[in-house]
């Protein structure tokens, strides 16, 4: 019987120490983590600000926008159109048709049409007082002595009273005659500052007085 191999002490694997991580070592770690942070932090404000810059330009597109289609909807019903002191003021007629069409009270050659509701539209702060100055669009009932009754309740949102259609830095309004009728022609301006950022949408749309034809 062979007899087992006595242990040798150079036959015993020794363990391995484990090193810890040195100050430098420490250091840069540190470092690179705080440059991947950074990074990331720079990323996610510039696609903040992107985003906020892109909802900021879309709103005044949407003010102006609004803007042009309430003028234009209401130059669909109108009969006529004049401009005082860069206020636009339409009349419309008083007797109508299902359709918004003037209905004569007599029929002639030269027929004739009873006058309605006188509206203006003009640019004032939240008070809607024609001698104050803001960038709201306001409408007004024209009375017969000239004198002008703010519509409270006319809004962004139609007669709902949630909002204005704001910000308007510019609103010129232009009235002419043409051989197709009494057209309307608006520029409008949207600007907002946003501590150094300006956003800023201007269009200018033309619309006719459809039932100014029939008036003529």
């Amino acid at each position: 019987m062979r007899k087992p191999c006595p242990i040798r002490p150079s036959c015993l694997r020794q363990p391995r120490l484990q090193r810890g991580l040195t100050l430098v070592e420490a250091l840069i770690a540190l470092a690179v983590a705080g440059l991947i942070v950074a990074t990331l932090l720079m990323v996610y404000v510039q696609g903040t600000r992107g985003f906020t810059h892109l909802q900021t330009q879309a709103l005044t597109e949407r003010v102006v926008e609004t803007a042009l289609m309430e003028i234009e909807s209401a130059c669909r019903q109108a009969m006529f159109a004049e401009v005082r002191s860069g206020r636009l003021i339409l009349t419309f007629p008083r007797d109508r048709d299902t359709y918004g069409k003037p209905v004569p009270v007599k029929k002639k050659e030269l027929p004739v049409y009873r006058l309605g509701e006188r509206m203006i539209y003009y640019l004032s702060d939240s008070s809607g007082a024609l001698n104050r100055r803001g960038n709201i669009l306001w409408r007004g009932i024209v009375a017969n002595n000239g004198s002008v009754q703010p519509d409270a309740g006319w809004s962004l949102l139609g007669n709902t009273g949630q909002g204005r259609i704001m910000p308007i830095t510019e609103f010129m309004p232009s009235v002419r005659v043409e051989p197709a009728g009494i057209v309307v022609t608006l520029t409008v301006r949207s600007t907002i500052q946003a501590g150094e950022d300006r956003y800023e949408t201007r269009r200018t749309r033309t619309f006719l007085v459809q039932n100014a034809n029939a008036w003529r």
